[in-house]
């Protein structure tokens, strides 16, 4: 009976258990942080001179990283399993495991190990909730690597709002956040807003192609886009035209009478839905502000390590998935829609900038200019050729490090005080520590596209492929709209580099173990991946598998 049990479980592994093991050894150890909190407060209330503060400021982050090298483990086996026979599937092709899927999955366990280490010593977060902090920081990085392992659209639509439940925790569970009932309950609405306009989209797309699987879903679609521009074709006249009309009467006689532009409407209106809806349930922090969100130097009212979770790895999970989308359902019809992308990446661009001129305080400069960075990265779909897919990847991959690297350089100086911090409290900071300040100005100039760092060969890569596709004045107004955030980033480093003193001058600057290991590693990408940019190109081209 016992062998039966284990061939079973075996054969298990080896096939569709293969293919979600790295997601379930995080679940696993994200409720084993929860139950090891449980039994170490109780230990500590029985036994004299148990201190349950240390046991939970070190426990927590222990057990959360030991899930996420257990699970990058798994994923470094998978990586090498699949070279040998190829991509894997699994729960009836509902799960992928490919070169793509490898690639992100690995950014968001950097992603979630870098917000842990910046977690450890942040004294904003508090101490009885520090267990279900790290559990659903696991929880979260789970969503998001099933969010790139998904290619069914009813697993998508669950997995993105399995990720938008970890999300609304990490903001609005007290003791984690100090957010008003009233911004998260714009938190709440807007994902639930953006949740019906996916779920529409999908149900659009079931019904045009009756399957649910999204290479299923693409040829229904490839041959709908077909048959329009044939009929497209036969209303052209001379004697192509009319040989297509030929065709369309011995093929398909009700398609005489239709009109081409009939056939693409409801895929671009799924397209646009999709687009719209995961803006609305990814991009949350400028907007789910609440009432003093009107003041410019106010706080969003989230842990600094939060705000950067979600405003780096949840957005890079949103646009992660609206590739394979785009590169998979819509591959067909990307000569209609790349206008609707082109147009929501400048809005995002504009908008971004533009606000983060109206503001003093700095994480709110850094969150809006982040929805710049993830429109950057939605105008390579512009270009849509292997340029653009190396660098959209190379971009997503760097600006994690660099926004992490200003994080926690804004950590180490505020600490945590950091949501309230303001241009004018980085005054004096060369002084304080002029390590401090050439860390800031390292990552200030990486951000702002200054050569020769990584921040600028991300969008240089975007702009090159953009002119090699044709698109000239959308590829310009990359370049002109570069020196706006350029401008916005600036403004932070000449408050920093300037002599006159804050009125926290005299806090001293200083760093732990786990900050020091998070800014050396991220100066190192910042710097590396300009310097010497071919390793970091070659493991972009992976995620395509190019």
């Amino acid at each position: 009976m016992l062998n039966h049990i284990l061939n079973a479980f075996r054969t298990y592994m080896h096939g569709d258990g293969a293919v979600l093991l790295p997601e379930m050894q995080l679940l696993l150890f994200g409720i084993g942080a929860l139950a090891m909190d449980s039994w170490a407060s109780n230990t500590s209330n029985e036994g004299p001179g148990g201190d349950a503060a240390f046991q939970q400021k070190y426990w927590n982050p222990a057990i959360a990283l030991a899930g996420i090298a257990f699970s990058a483990l798994t994923l470094w086996m998978l990586r090498t399993r699949i070279m040998q026979s190829g991509d894997l599937a699994g729960f009836h092709m509902t799960l992928v495991v490919d070169s793509y899927f490898v690639f992100f999955s690995a950014l968001f366990l950097a992603a979630t190990v870098l917000v842990i280490l910046l977690s450890m010593n942040y004294a904003a977060i508090s101490p009885m909730r520090q267990s279900r902090y790290y559990a659903l920081l696991l929880f979260a990085c789970m969503s998001m690597m099933l969010m790139v392992s998904a290619v069914d659209l009813l697993v998508i639509f669950l997995v993105v709002e399995a990720a938008s439940i970890s999300a609304y925790f990490l903001a609005a569970t007290p003791g984690l956040s100090n957010r008003t009932p009233s911004a998260a309950l714009k938190f709440l609405f807007s994902s639930a807003l953006g949740s019906a306009l996916v779920a529409y989209a999908f149900s659009l797309l079931y019904g045009l192609s009756g399957a649910t699987n999204i290479s299923q879903v693409a040829v229904a679609l490839a041959r709908r886009h077909n048959v329009a521009k044939v009929i497209a074709l036969s209303r052209e006249g001379g004697s192509h035209g009319l040989q297509m009309l030929q065709l369309l009467q011995s093929r398909l006689p009700e398609a005489v009478h239709w009109h081409a532009w009939t056939l693409e409407a409801l895929p671009i209106t799924a397209f646009l839905l999709v687009s719209v809806g995961m803006i609305l349930k990814f991009a949350v922090a400028p907007f789910h502000q609440d009432d003093k969100g009107v003041n410019r130097e106010a706080d969003f009212g989230i842990p600094s390590p939060v705000i950067l979770y979600l405003s780096a790895a949840y957005a890079i999970a949103a646009v992660a998935l609206l590739l394979r989308s785009m590169f998979t359902i819509f591959a067909d019809s990307q000569n209609i829609w790349w206008v609707i992308i082109a147009a929501l990446a400048i809005a995002g661009i504009s908008y971004g900038t533009f606000a983060s001129f109206c503001q003093t305080n700095l994480e709110r400069i850094l969150v809006y200019l982040s929805l710049a960075h993830m429109s950057y990265v939605l105008l390579g779909v512009v270009a849509a050729n292997e340029g653009a897919a190396t660098a959209m990847t190379y971009y997503l991959f760097t600006y994690l490090f660099i926004a992490t690297g200003m994080f926690g350089v804004l950590v180490a100086v505020c600490g945590k005080n950091t949501s309230w911090a303001v241009l004018k409290d980085l005054s004096g900071l060369r002084q304080r520590s002029p390590i401090t300040a050439l860390l800031l100005i390292i990552f200030v100039l990486t951000l702002a596209g200054a050569p020769p760092t990584a921040g600028f060969f991300g969008r240089y890569y975007i702009f090159r492929a953009l002119l090699e596709t044709g698109h000239r004045y959308t590829a310009w107004f990359v370049a002109v709209s570069s020196l706006a955030v350029a401008y916005s980033y600036l403004r932070v480093g000449v408050y920093a580099w300037r002599s006159s003193k804050s009125e926290t001058g005299s806090r001293a600057v200083t760093f732990g173990i786990p900050e020091a290991i998070v800014l050396g590693i991220c100066v190192f990408v910042s710097l590396a991946a300009g310097l010497y940019s071919e390793p970091f190109t070659r493991m972009a081209r992976y995620a395509f598998g190019q």
